[in-house]
């Protein structure tokens, strides 16, 4: 548990898991709300204020149904939230940019207004032969969402056709298994790590992050980054700030 309080509970996610049982993983037997409610009555649970994707980990919200589970919903829908994630992507990114290719949504086909801005924190070149290249380029980056798309980050970093190791759906198959036998890390490397929104109360700002998972130590600790990876959170922090300042 990150942070809970009367009318928000902030959790973790982590890789693998999802938000809550859909018809298409139904056969599923664990999902995060179902655990984060193990100790409540069934009347008195809480529900997710949004989604990550299953393999992404990351800060999830979840409120009691109401006017806080309402507006905090809100915050969202109407993009006044700070959401930054991090990710190691296959190649050289470039130092900063803005992707904006519209994107299908998890229900409608139809593709809409998507844009992510990221900036690249480290790259890094390890002198191993992977595909058709003598050596294996990555970058870290930091990305914010400016929409919320199904898949955004995944889908517009291949886009760029920079993949995100560690995805089996829109990957570099190569790569994810390199990394996974040189590190013994084969979960995606996407992490939603922190989180800025206005609390229920509405006269507070809430500001969260959540430290990435184990699994991202071998790669940010012991391979030869040219860059700064210190922004990368490596613990939790919670902290308010007054929403009514100037």
């Amino acid at each position: 548990m990150l942070h809970e309080d009367d009318e928000v509970t902030a959790v973790v996610k982590p890789n693998r898991l999802l938000v809550h049982r859909t018809d298409i993983d139904f056969h599923e037997p664990f999902n995060l709300r179902d655990l984060v409610n193990k100790t409540r009555d069934k009347d008195s649970w809480l529900q997710p204020v949004h989604r990550l994707d299953k393999p992404t980990s990351g800060i999830v919200l979840f409120a009691p149904p109401g006017d806080a589970l309402n507006a905090l919903k809100l915050e969202f829908v109407h993009r006044r939230t700070t959401k930054v994630y991090w990710a190691v992507v296959r190649g050289w990114t470039e130092d900063e940019g803005v992707v904006e290719k519209p994107l299908p949504t998890a229900h409608n086909p139809e593709p809409k207004e998507a844009r992510t801005a990221y900036r690249t924190l480290a790259r890094v070149e390890l002198s191993n032969p992977v595909g058709p290249y003598e050596t294996a380029r990555y970058s870290l980056v930091e990305c914010r969402p400016e929409t919320g798309r199904f898949h955004q980050i995944r889908l517009h970093f291949r886009h760029l056709r920079h993949p995100l190791v560690g995805d089996s759906r829109y990957g570099d198959k190569k790569h994810n298994r390199f990394v996974a036998a040189e590190t013994g890390t084969d979960i995606l490397l996407l992490h939603a790590g922190r989180l800025t929104v206005t609390h229920p109360d509405g006269t507070r700002t809430l500001e969260l992050q959540a430290a990435v998972p184990e699994g991202w130590a071998p790669l940010l600790d012991d391979w030869p980054w040219e860059g700064d990876t210190s922004g990368v959170p490596r613990i939790d922090s919670v902290s308010f700030a007054d929403s009514t300042a100037d």
